[in-house]
């Protein structure tokens, strides 16, 4: 052989390695040259090392012994108490709410007509969005999809705006119940995706901005016809937005190890932003300002069965000669005083 040619050989070495059933390497040789392994123990200790001393890659024998556990068992275990922890804060809540009622309230004969069942859906409300807001910021997502993002923004802006804006705008009316839903889905929806990059963001601003109007909008509609009726379809069609969206945040990310645990929302976590965002937003329910078209109790008065109640109706009609009437439109709250209808012709 030319001394040309075993320069060229020389340039070049054989590598050989043997693996057993479990993938792991059981030998190493470079030109027939046995290299000893590094021993298992040690291994983990420099797993961020591409090569050991001898400067041969042991990528694959760190694969094998580095240990390789799934979070699913876990992450289950974290829906499981965030689910009994919703439970018994909102019994917590409620509790709350009762010794507030008899201490302050109870002397009112209309309180309970005119803010009861919208105190309820408040919590049903306030509570659940609060767990899956401390579920999805319980696990760092920054490096999720684009799309994941933007489901992010999109239902945390649109279902914050869309449950507060509408109970808001049933007690307060339409301006309030706008101005508070859209706000806090703008805020949230934004904070929640701002880690997802900016059309995530743009996704959670025009959820907030949407809910928040439609919410409030859609509920105000409902107040002259059967509103009672509508809000526990409405309330849950909502919490299953929520429990499905938690499910899906689960399937895409927790459990496929895209997103990685950083802490559970703990009980007392829990308990402390339910309480003072369920004080807060009650307080401006019932110490804050009204806009002309509310829900005002049950005490209303009835219609006849075969009128359309679509159409102005006569209130009453005075016996004098002056024929003063009120009428009521039936979109809610709005009363007109004017003499006789013969009066005004021209």
């Amino acid at each position: 052989m030319t001394e040309e040619a075993t320069k060229k050989n020389s340039a070049y070495f054989d590598l050989q390695l043997r693996f057993d059933s479990a993938n792991r390497v059981v030998s190493i040789k470079i030109n027939d040259v046995p290299l000893p392994l590094a021993p298992v123990a040690e291994v983990p200790a420099s797993c961020c090392d591409d090569s050991d001393e001898s400067g041969v890659p042991n990528a694959v024998e760190l694969a094998s012994v580095l240990p390789v556990t799934s979070a699913a068992p876990q992450s289950q275990g974290v829906l499981m108490r965030l689910g009994l922890n919703v439970l018994m804060v909102l019994a917590l809540v409620v509790a709350l709410q009762g010794v507030v009622y008899w201490s302050y309230f109870s002397d009112d004969p209309i309180f309970l007509d005119r803010y009861g069942w919208w105190i309820v859906y408040l919590d049903l409300s306030v509570v659940p969005l609060i767990a899956t807001l401390g579920y999805l910021r319980g696990y760092m997502y920054a490096h999720a999809s684009h799309m994941m993002g933007m489901v992010i923004g999109m239902t945390i802006g649109m279902q914050v705006g869309t449950m507060i804006g509408g109970v808001l705008g049933a007690t307060n009316g339409f301006f309030i119940g706008s101005m508070v839903g859209m706000s806090l889905g703008t805020i949230y929806g934004v904070l929640t995706a701002w880690c997802c990059g900016p059309m995530a963001v743009i996704h959670g601003m025009m959820a907030g901005v949407m809910g928040g109007t439609m919410g409030a909008m859609v509920v105000v509609m409902m107040i002259p016809d059967h509103v009672l009726i509508f809000m526990p379809v409405f309330t849950t069609v909502n919490l299953a937005i929520l429990i499905w969206f938690t499910y899906l945040f689960y399937k895409e990310g927790v459990a496929t190890g895209k997103c990685h645990l950083r802490g559970p929302l703990t009980l007392a976590q829990l308990s402390a932003f339910s309480v003072v965002t369920v004080g807060l937003l009650s307080a401006l329910m019932v110490l804050g300002p009204k806009g002309p078209m509310v829900w005002k109790g049950h005490k209303r008065p009835s219609m006849d069965a075969g009128e359309n109640p679509l159409q102005p109706k006569e209130m009453n009609k005075a016996s004098s000669g002056e024929g003063k009437q009120e009428m009521e439109m039936a979109c809610g709250a709005m009363m007109m005083d004017g003499g006789d209808a013969e009066s005004k012709k021209p």
